[in-house]
């Protein structure tokens, strides 16, 4: 706030100083005050419009959920300098993909892999694209360049075990799920996946020791709570079994709810 202050000060003795409002954009910017800072920014593009100002309004368009806009400008940049590199097309790609226009995404992540052969993010954003396309050997495939990049990349993991699940692969999905578990052992929704694969191939001890996972890690699951009394249910454990989805009903799991009073109200 006192940024802001000392710009608009300075803005006061010389109406026309670039840096002035470009900077107090800047600040606009990281306040969430997009308005403000668009404003800003159409002063700075009005009086010089060059490349950097239409790259930092355009990350403020993305910022405010203005992907069109967000697009247009970065578009902008890049004409202007053709030279920009890795984040302007992550950024224009990001915002692509959150317009549904997967195409021009690909596109950009593809310019991005011709220019970055060795950053694993870009593959993995590929990724996520060919998944809402329910592409999901495509997806596979840049999962598996983003892993043998960064063999750590526990998103790139969780990812392709989801897909090796839509493909009717478990055995695979397993090994992935665990793989993003060893790198990244807070995440809930790896756990929850590998939970179900294990109730899938009837190892209900394994299930339940993941949904266990969940629960301590988020004691408000109550999709865990319910899932594991079911699979406490197959081991004949019916006391503990209905304790379990006692609770997710108390969370407020209506799939639970019914089954609490068809079968543990007895």
């Amino acid at each position: 706030i006192g940024s802001i202050v000392y710009y608009s000060k300075a803005l006061k003795l010389k109406p026309d100083n670039i840096n002035a409002y470009f900077n107090r954009a800047i600040c606009f910017d990281k306040l969430g005050l997009y308005k403000k800072s668009l404003a800003d920014y159409k002063k700075v593009i009005s009086l010089q419009p060059t490349a950097d100002a239409y790259l930092n309004r355009g990350q403020v368009y993305e910022h405010a959920g203005k992907y069109e806009q967000a697009i247009s400008d970065y578009t902008q940049a890049i004409t202007l300098n053709p030279s920009y590199g890795l984040y302007i097309y992550l950024n224009r790609a990001n915002s692509y993909f959150l317009t549904g226009k997967y195409d021009e995404a690909i596109a950009d992540f593809n310019s991005l892999i011709a220019m970055y052969p060795k950053y694993s993010k870009v593959y993995y954003k590929l990724g996520v694209v060919y998944d809402e396309m329910q592409e999901y050997e495509k997806a596979i495939f840049a999962y598996n360049r983003a892993i043998l990049i960064d063999s750590t990349y526990s998103d790139a993991y969780y990812n392709r075990g989801y897909d090796y699940d839509e493909l009717n692969k478990p055995a695979l999905a397993l090994n992935d799920f665990s793989k993003a578990i060893k790198f990244a052992p807070d995440e809930i929704d790896s756990y929850f996946n590998r939970a179900l694969i294990y109730e899938d191939m009837e190892q209900y001890e394994n299930a339940i020791a993941d949904y266990s996972k969940v629960i301590k890690l988020d004691k408000y699951a109550a999709d865990a709570y319910f899932n594991r009394g079911l699979a406490k249910k197959q081991l004949g454990r019916h006391a503990e079994s209905c304790n379990d989805i006692e609770i997710a009903v108390q969370l407020g799991d209506n799939e639970a709810k019914k089954y609490f009073k068809e079968n543990c109200l007895r």
